[in-house]
């Protein structure tokens, strides 16, 4: 049985829903190439990919009861996958950091692995470019950023329409990328987003 031969697909995520593991399995092997290559781009590591493709499903699958609300799919999974990925990225930097706090303590060890992240530098470089950002979207960022607000909240606060706040944020972040592209920082968009969050 492929997804061909399913002539509705919410019938697939009913059948998901109700535990139905061949079902799962239409649809896990349907959507794994796009979801692995988004994994391998992200990480250049097949087997963190893999690790980020078993995760993703996992939760998939942990979450079968919420298929009733999924509009699209393919959305749906790679915002699971996305998640996976900025989780994968933010252990990366933690250990990073943590290897940078025991070169400030032993300042003779070898330290190769260490400038790989130059975090600091990013964190600064990021500051600078939200100061150049013009009042308003600098406004809305740090609502969204500092203050963990969502569009819709921002918008009722400043009396905006959704679309502008997002707007707003979508031009705010490609100023912040241009900014760190320009002192040669070339992070996936994934990395800025978690270092922007």
């Amino acid at each position: 049985m492929t997804l061909k031969q399913i002539f509705n697909e919410r019938l697939l995520l009913k059948q998901i829903s109700e535990g139905d593991e061949q079902a799962f399995g239409i649809l896990f092997y349907h959507y794994l190439p796009v979801l692995q290559a988004f994994a391998l781009r992200f990480t250049k590591s097949s087997a963190a990919a893999e690790e980020i493709i078993q995760d993703t499903f996992l939760r998939v699958w942990l979450n079968r009861d919420k298929l009733d609300e999924v509009e699209n799919v393919k959305a749906w999974l790679y915002k699971y996958a996305s998640n996976e990925c900025l989780g994968h990225l933010r252990k990366v930097l933690k250990q990073a950091r943590a290897i940078d706090n025991l070169r400030l303590d032993q300042p003779n060890e070898s330290n190769t692995t260490v400038d790989t992240i130059q975090l600091n530098e990013i964190n600064h470089l990021i500051t600078d470019a939200v100061d150049r950002l013009p009042s308003q979207r600098k406004k809305i960022y740090l609502m969204s950023r500092g203050q963990g607000l969502n569009i819709p909240e921002i918008a009722a606060s400043l009396n905006l329409s959704p679309n502008t706040v997002k707007n707003a944020l979508v031009i705010s972040l490609k100023s912040i990328r241009e900014h760190l592209r320009h002192h040669g920082v070339t992070l996936s968009i994934l990395a800025y987003l978690a270092l922007l969050k």
